[in-house]
């Protein structure tokens, strides 16, 4: 009988160690500019249980030549049957200077402008929640959650989101919670980007860590997550940023036009003068491509479960393409759900 109470205690102890679960369902975020959901990627979303797409419908910024608040990009819908059965959350981006430029004085204004907008999407009548995407700073915070609190007394019927780097994690105190019912963790753009010599501004597991240790246990809004599984180019013009080139193009094997600085470095040196992918590019420029392999996600989806992720949270990957389907299959998918499902100690 000792032997057995012994066994329970040890298994109850063994029980306790292991660490909690979350219950995890993938979304993917839709970032094209015309909605147009092909039967390929259909049955993508359906082989990894996929029922929530986050849109982007809108992005407003500021026009650099009238400097004038405006919707410089909206989506382009056509036959939206393919969404009956999934749930739909607009997203809306607005960029920081937006809010710079408005102040607290037309946060109302631009909420109207905005609701006004939203409402020619005929899908969105029947979204519960709304995301703003926004990477908002101690200069325009005010502005942000003001403009906010004007959406939701406008909207009380919707729940409102809004996405949340690192940085805004780690210190909510000093960056502040923006007032709505849930945040979306962007896992991801850890790097600095204006530095020709970084690895992957996209995710390093070093940069990330730095977020996740020492962040307060608790962080004050339910957190869902996204995760990174696009690739683009970047252009470093006599050694400073200069453009992103959405994808990997092929055109990057052509040994008469580019090469690689060292073999598997993924970056390149233009030889001639050449277009890539509609960029025109110049003898001398230089090129990094940045994705993640099937196992940097993994060790993202494990870092990330160490953060204050709600315990019903989505893991949404960013974003849903061909390149997507091809690079990423649903068996990898259902393993950083899985991954990510697993409390961090």
């Amino acid at each position: 009988m000792n032997k057995l109470y012994a066994l329970i205690a040890i298994s109850s102890l063994f029980a306790a160690c292991q660490p909690a679960e979350r219950h995890i369902t993938p979304g993917f975020y839709y970032w094209q500019t015309s909605l147009d959901i092909d039967q390929k990627e259909q049955a993508y979303l359906d082989s990894v249980a996929c029922k929530k797409l986050y849109i982007k419908v809108l992005d407003i910024g500021v026009n650099p030549a009238s400097g004038l608040v405006e919707p410089y990009a909206r989506l382009q819908t056509g036959d939206t049957a393919s969404l009956r059965n999934r749930e739909i959350v607009p997203v809306i981006f607005i960029t920081n200077a937006v809010f710079k430029t408005i102040g607290t004085e037309k946060a109302d204004w631009l909420a109207q402008k905005t609701i006004q907008a939203l409402a020619a999407f005929p899908f969105q009548k029947n979204s519960r929640e709304i995301q703003f995407d926004c990477d908002w700073t101690a200069s325009s915070r005010d502005a942000f959650f003001l403009f906010l609190k004007k959406v939701q007394q406008a909207l009380p019927n919707k729940s409102l989101s809004a996405t949340i780097r690192l940085h805004q994690y780690k210190f909510p105190k000093q960056t502040g919670v923006p007032p709505v019912s849930r945040g979306m963790l962007m896992f991801y753009n850890t790097g600095d980007i204006e530095s020709e010599n970084t690895s992957n501004s996209i995710f390093q597991i070093a940069d990330a860590e730095k977020y996740v240790q020492g962040a307060a246990p608790k962080y004050p809004l339910p957190l869902d997550l996204a995760l990174p599984l696009f690739s683009w180019t970047l252009v470093y013009r006599e050694g400073e940023f200069w453009k992103i080139i959405n994808g990997t193009p092929a055109d990057l094997k052509d040994t008469a036009r580019f090469e690689m600085f060292q073999p598997d470095t993924f970056r390149y040196a233009v030889k001639q003068s050449t277009f890539l992918a509609g960029h025109y590019l110049r003898p001398g420029d230089h090129l990094r491509v940045e994705a993640l392999s099937e196992q940097q996600l993994m060790k993202a989806a494990q870092l990330a479960a160490q953060t204050d992720l709600a315990d019903d949270a989505t893991l949404a990957f960013f974003y849903l393409d061909t390149a997507v389907i091809r690079n990423y299959p649903p068996k990898l998918i259902r393993a950083l759900c899985q991954k990510t499902g697993f409390k961090g100690d």
